[in-house]
Order: structure tokens, then sequence, then C-alpha cells
């Protein structure tokens, strides 16, 4: 509507109700004549109604919008790249000789990255392995004494029974006195001799058979006890080298060469860029039609929205984020006040969209979850599975298999006969 007013209307525009009006119509103009305290006054019109038109439509196409697209999908931009990083820390104490590695750096699992003084790692070493040899020669003379002890006994048994039989001789040529009594009594006397000398030998045998019976040289248990010390030592030794343990970028390198560090202290961090997902902070108030398997629309500040992603729902997180905070919030207080809570949806990114156009951990997205045509699927039942890339290492049990493979090595070169 189009108003001209001719005149000043001024201060007394609020008494128009008590005037005196008078109109006429011509077209689309309502011309009306105005008398108000003896001033008079002229007002024009001007009905536009295709201007209506034009506002009715708007509203029209944007309810129609709003039913079709709008209300189906909920949109967030609190919502963040997330991936491992796999932190790297010293294996054990130690002053840093060399590092390999910078920041922004590509690495693959096992390359070095950065290099300890081993001197007191090596002397440690060698004095388990020393040790260990010790430990097998000893072993080799106790399994060597069980047939010795054997024998022994063997030649005490023969001679006991001989004397034995010279008792029964003696015994039977006395009534005629060709055999002295102090013979006899001397006979009975080795006799008890033999027989106590038996029962020591017998004694030693037993002690000799509880640490070899029933075991080889290999795997008795002091051999054993040696070996494991052996490892444990030669692993940290090997840990004087420190390895990435998956493949990936280098970030958050914190050491220098000449640096003294503990063991647990992180150096590094790797992240591997795959997999990576998305974090979506979404409102409760819309958490409601939320389901896993839901697909997913996103797009990066980074790329801009010429770039789009098409993932799915895969999990809702088992709280709210303010469960979760190092400062939970205490609602039990006078001086409540109500916030709408935040619940983290987690959002699967497929891997070849990511290889095309690459994102790292911590860039912002703008996700749209479309919430129509659910599958029926429970919140309670949640799509996330556990790759295994990215999520294992072997590092360790190489340095494992490496340890025992060099006691097994000692062990087979001080079980041999030797030179002497």
């Amino acid at each position: 509507v189009s108003v001209t007013l001719l005149g000043d209307l001024g201060p007394h525009l609020g008494f128009l109700v008590s005037s005196g009006v008078h109109g006429s119509r011509r077209g689309n103009l309502r011309d009306l004549q105005v008398q108000h305290a003896g001033h008079p006054y002229r007002i024009l019109f001007a009905f536009e109604p295709h201007r209506y038109m034009v506002l009715l439509l708007l509203g029209g196409l944007w309810l129609l919008w709003w039913v079709l697209v709008g209300s189906q999908r909920i949109e967030s931009n609190d919502a963040y790249v997330t991936g491992n990083i796999a932190p790297v820390p010293a294996q054990v104490d130690g002053t840093v000789r060399r590092v390999f590695v910078q920041n922004t750096q590509y690495v693959h699992a096992g390359e070095l990255l950065a290099a300890l003084q081993g001197d007191r790692s090596t002397l440690a070493m060698q004095a388990k392995a020393a040790a260990l040899g010790w430990t097998v020669r000893q072993l080799r003379q106790e399994f060597a004494q069980v047939p010795v002890v054997q024998h022994r006994i063997q030649a005490q048994q023969a001679t006991l029974h001989k004397l034995q039989d010279n008792l029964q001789r003696y015994l039977q040529a006395q009534a005629s006195g060709s055999v002295a009594a102090i013979q006899i009594s001397d006979t009975q006397q080795d006799i008890l001799s033999v027989k106590a000398r038996i029962a020591t030998l017998q004694a030693r045998l037993r002690a000799a058979r509880a640490l070899v019976a029933k075991t080889e040289l290999a795997n008795n248990p002091q051999v054993q006890a040696a070996a494991t010390a052996f490892e444990l030592s030669y692993v940290q030794w090997l840990r004087r080298d420190i390895r990435a343990p998956i493949s990936g970028y280098i970030a958050q390198r914190a050491v220098q060469a000449g640096q003294m560090v503990q063991g647990g202290e992180r150096l590094f961090s790797i992240v591997p860029l795959q997999p990576l997902w998305v974090v979506a902070n979404i409102k409760e108030t819309e958490m409601a039609q939320v389901r896993p398997g839901d697909p997913v629309t996103l797009h990066s500040y980074y790329y801009g929205g010429s770039v789009r992603y098409h993932g799915r729902v895969e999990g809702l997180l088992p709280g709210a984020g303010s469960a979760f905070s190092i400062l939970p919030p205490e609602n039990a207080t006078g001086n409540y006040i109500h916030i709408v809570e935040r619940v983290p949806v987690r959002i699967s990114l497929p891997a070849k969209e990511l290889e095309r156009h690459p994102l790292r951990p911590g860039l912002s997205m703008v996700v749209q979850i479309q919430i129509h045509g659910h599958s029926g699927r429970s919140v309670l039942q949640p799509l996330t599975r556990t790759p295994a890339k990215g999520y294992e290492t072997t590092l360790y049990q190489q340095e494992l298999q490496q340890a025992r493979q060099a006691a097994q090595r000692i062990i087979a070169q001080n079980a041999g006969e030797g030179k002497t």
C-alpha cells in the first residue's frame, strides 16, 4: 500500500479517529480528505494487489521447501573431522643421539624416527647374555651328573653284594675256626659303610634329577629364567631405536639431539589420515529421529561447498557432551540455567572421497543428516566397526622374535661340548 500525506499531520495523527473523514475512489487510488482541528488533510492510498500475490507465492514456495526438504534433514556446523593420532613415546630412559624426521614428513611402519645412546643398555644386555651362557653350562653339568651318580651307585651296590657274600662264607666257616672273629666284624662294618655311601649317592641322584627330570637343556626352568632375563635386556637394547608403530605423517615433534628423555615421554605423534570420520554435535531437541545408517551429506570449510562428501551415521555416543567433560555440571545447585545439550554423532567418510580430497583431523565440517526413510534400526545398534589398518602394529612382536632368536643362539653356543 502506498500512502501519500498532503499536509502535515504532525502531532495530530493520533486524533484521526475522531476527525471527519471523506473519501473517493479512482482506480487503485483511495483519496481521503480529513478535517482535524480546523486544518484540512488529504491522504492518497495506492492499492497494488500484485505485490500481495508475490508475497503469497514466496511464502508458498518456502512452505513447500520446508515440507519436502527442510523438515526431512538436520543440519549442523558444530562438526569436526576426527581420526587416529598415534603417540610415539620413548620406551626407555636415555640421551637422544640423533633425530631422523621432521613434522609433516611421511613415515612407514618400522621406520627409524630417533636413536638414543645405547651404552648402558648394551652393557646390561652383555651381562644377561653371560649369565644365560653360564646357566646353560651349569645345567650341562647337572645333566651329566645323573649318569655319573648312577654308575657310582651301581659300583657301590656291587661292592655291597660282594661283602654280603663274604660275610655269609665267613659265618659258615667260623664254626671250624678257619675265620677269625675280627675278620667277620670288619666285614660287617664294611657293609654298613657301603650302605651309607649308597644312601648318600641316592640322595645326590634325587637332587640331580630334581633339577633336570623330564626336561631338556632348552626347556629347563633355570635356562628359561635366564633366557627371559636376557630377552628383556635385549628388548630394552633394541628400544634405544625409536621406530614408527604405524604409517602416517609426523606431527608434534618434541625431541632434540642431546635431550635426556624418560621412558613413557611423548616424542612424536603419527597421523595416518586413513580412516577419518566426523563427530557432529547435534542438539538434543533434534535427535529423536536420528538413527544409525541415515545418509549424510557433508562439506568442509577447507574446500568450500563445491566439494561434498557422502557418509552415513555410524552411531551415537552413549552420553551428551557434558557427561564426558572434565568439570561436569552440578545441576543440583541453586543457580540452575537450562542449556540445550548436544549429543555427539559419529559419521563415516568414504575412503575414495578422502583420497580425492584429503582432510585433516580438527577441520570444521557442515553436515546434513537425511532423516526420512528410516531403516528401522535402533539407536542401540551402531554400524561402527574397527578395521585392522591403523589399529594394529607388529613392531613389538618383531622385537620379541629377535630377542628369542638371540637367546636361542646363546643357548646353542653353550650347549655343545666346547673347546678346551
